[in-house]
């Protein structure tokens, strides 16, 4: 297999070198464990912004907790001796008060410290009730429903309809002392609809889901679905709302002291010493100018903080952290490649096509030095386990990779233009109208809020210019092409209304609406019984014969390949093994990988004491890829070079090459004579 060598450094996001994860040097096959602790750390690190907002507010933690060490004064000691000094860098200032003094003489530095343990306390044991109360709340609503989730729901609705400041008052105004207890109290049942909302919409989600569903069937209680399935899926928003309620909360606090409302005096509060330092303004303007600043930099540590553990916490939210950024032109090369004299110029041309996916872990190389060039109308098969590069191959060339994946280097000529270099604008121009996609899951893939008719209507109206009245009758002859009996009704239903097959017709026809000259079916037929199967391939080969359309199949049943395919691609950790026609690949297969593939497949003549040849062990780790040949620790025949040398591809006939050291006459001599003397 051809490949970079293996000296080679790994690159990160950002195209640097990354470093080393230990397992390329130990060789040992085996994946480093990462602690969530380290996961952390390594978000922080990676978010200069998020460390910064974190140590932030960490030392005004610090300095809250050890306010009776680190303040220089008493904060409610009174000297009118030194009333209204001005800060130590002002004329008349002194050492003794670093920020100056109020109006009693109270030192302001020592007021803000002590001001911050009482703020930060309240705040964060608000978060802390708040929270626990609505996401118990939540869970409990979101999971029993009906009167359960109707009455907690209702009462949530009517904590938000009663205006805050009114229940504020009616608490804290009646009251002769103001405690701490006080304020947690408001403060945490004006916030606990805001996560009770949010957990509860994530169970309603997940207890529907398969997973859920087959606990259930097993035979799990519905106390133990709730908290050993449901609840591990939906805490991760949590800490992202506390923390950004930490923040608000703060405010809202500091709001009440500055009202009056807050702790009673002389408690020092900032809001408290904010209102204090109002009525001096135009005096000794320091006084509102401090707290205001402690309230600010607090807010706003917290909220970098939480923006920059958000996809730490949720690592879902990673995704859409890059746009699609295209390659810079190639140096010395054409943005046009002409064949050789006399050689047809191919419909799709790929040359050394890799696709990377930044992990913590290291970059994944999903795809790696890919090749290969597809004739117009014919139909290439791409083929491999799961986890081998197929799908993230499909969408390198139509330009879909999910963030934070993208392609790195290569070019994917298509009809003279390099899609890997092509601008978004161009590419947005392409998609639909030249290059189709159908994905594995048509029920997915549908928008299940609009109906089939519009969604159709919709793709025509775009690619072909059409007016309503035209386009829905060309969305009836569309879904008339793939053999569906009564289009009109199927144009009015939704897709959820409509069987699986159907959906996948439905599919069918939106990619071919627009009759593009190239067609990528992931996995189109895998969720599909054999005999729905069997009726969609037929169609696809009469609309592929009908425009002349070029074919990318993705699939992992070789069998199924070798009824449509005119060329066979096979991918194994991200890399081409082998390719060649359908004939070559199948009766005639050069690579171990292939080979294994083909012995694997179901046939008639095994016995019924027989068994089928399973691939023994598992793919590599793809974020710790092995040296050497990837397929190496599961070959039969592998040689000590196999572990140590990538092999580069072997031309062994006429279109058929693979990438295999057995196929190096000397190595595969050697190889021979080694076996020969074992057997002896």
């Amino acid at each position: 297999m051809s490949s970079t060598s293996a000296g080679e450094p790994r690159l990160t996001a950002d195209g640097r070198p990354v470093a080393s994860t230990g397992r390329e040097a130990t060789g040992t096959g085996e994946t480093p464990a990462v602690s969530g602790r380290r996961d952390l750390g390594r978000a922080l690190l990676a978010r200069k912004a998020a460390l910064g907002g974190m140590i932030g507010f960490l030392l005004i933690a610090v300095v809250a907790l050890l306010a009776p060490l680190i303040a220089p004064h008493d904060p409610l000691a009174q000297n009118l001796g030194d009333n209204l000094k001005p800060p130590m860098w002002e004329e008349g200032g002194t050492a003794a008060y670093p920020l100056g003094t109020d109006p009693l003489g109270r030192d302001l530095l020592s007021r803000l410290i002590y001001g911050a343990r009482y703020s930060l306390a309240i705040s964060i044991s608000a978060v802390l009730l708040g929270g626990s109360l609505g996401f118990v709340i939540g869970l409990v609503a979101g999971f029993f429903g009906r009167w359960t989730d109707t009455v907690l729901m209702r009462l949530g609705d009517i904590q938000l309809a009663f205006p805050f400041v009114l229940f504020a008052i009616a608490v804290l105004a009646v009251s002769p002392e103001r405690t701490p207890w006080h304020l947690i109290l408001v403060l945490s049942i004006s916030s606990w609809i805001i996560y009770a909302r949010v957990v509860r919409s994530r169970v309603l989600s997940e207890r529907e889901k398969d997973y859920a569903a087959a606990a259930r069937a097993l035979g799990a209680s519905r106390w133990r679905v709730l908290f050993r399935y449901i609840v591990p899926n939906v805490w991760q928003a949590v800490p992202l709302i506390a923390l950004l309620d930490l923040g608000f909360l703060v405010i809202v606090e500091s709001l009440l002291s500055f009202i009056s409302l807050g702790l009673s005096p002389p408690a020092p509060s900032w809001g408290a010493i904010l209102a204090e330092g109002r009525q001096y303004m135009m005096i000794t303007p320091w006084m509102a100018v401090f707290p205001g600043l402690a309230i600010a930099v607090t807010v706003l540590s917290v909220s970098v903080a939480a923006d920059g553990l958000a996809d730490t916490f949720d690592p879902k939210l990673i995704h859409g952290k890059f746009r699609r950024r295209p390659l810079p032109p190639a140096p010395g090369t054409r943005s046009d490649p002409r064949p050789a004299v006399g050689e047809p110029l191919p419909l799709l041309r790929v040359r050394n096509l890799t696709t990377i996916f930044p992990t913590r872990a290291g970059v994944v190389e999903a795809v790696r030095d890919v090749s290969f060039d597809l004739e117009a109308g014919k139909v290439l098969g791409v083929v491999g386990e799961s986890g081998s590069g197929k799908s993230t191959l499909g969408l390198s060339i139509i330009q879909l990779v999910d963030a934070p994946g993208r392609v790195v280097q290569g070019e994917i000529h298509f009809l003279g233009t390099d899609l890997a270099r092509v601008g978004n604008a161009a590419m947005g121009t392409i998609r639909g109208a030249k290059i189709g996609m159908i994905f594995q899951d048509p029920g997915s893939s549908l928008n299940p809020v609009r109906t089939v008719g519009t969604q159709l209507e919709e793709t025509l109206r775009q690619h072909r210019q059409l007016r309503p009245g035209p386009a829905r009758e060309a969305a009836g002859r569309a879904l008339a092409a793939v053999h569906i009996a009564d289009p009109d009704r199927v144009l009015r239903a939704y897709p959820f209304q409509i069987s699986g097959g159907m959906q996948q017709r439905v599919m069918i026809a939106l990619a071919m609406a627009s009759e593009p000259a190239l067609l990528i079916l992931d996995e189109p037929t895998s969720a599909l019984d054999v005999t729905t199967q069997a009726q969609l391939l037929d169609e696809l080969t009469a609309l592929r014969r009908r425009f002349d359309t070029s074919l990318l199949f993705i699939s992992h049943d070789i069998a199924l390949l070798s009824g449509i395919a005119d060329t066979i691609l096979v991918m194994y950790a991200g890399q081409v093994c082998e390719i060649g026609s359908r004939d070559q690949v199948i009766t005639t297969p050069r690579h171990p990988y292939t080979q294994a593939l083909l012995n694997a497949v179901e046939r008639v003549a095994i016995p019924g004491h027989g068994r089928l040849a399973a691939i023994a062990g598992d793919p590599p780790d793809p974020a710790n890829r092995p040296p050497g040949c990837p397929f190496a620790p599961r070959c039969p025949h592998a040689m000590p070079i196999c572990v140590e040398v990538d092999p580069a591809p072997v031309v062994v006939a006429t279109g058929h090459s693979a990438a295999c050291h057995l196929l190096d006459p000397a190595l595969q001599a050697g190889h021979q004579a080694e076996r020969e003397v074992s057997v002896r």
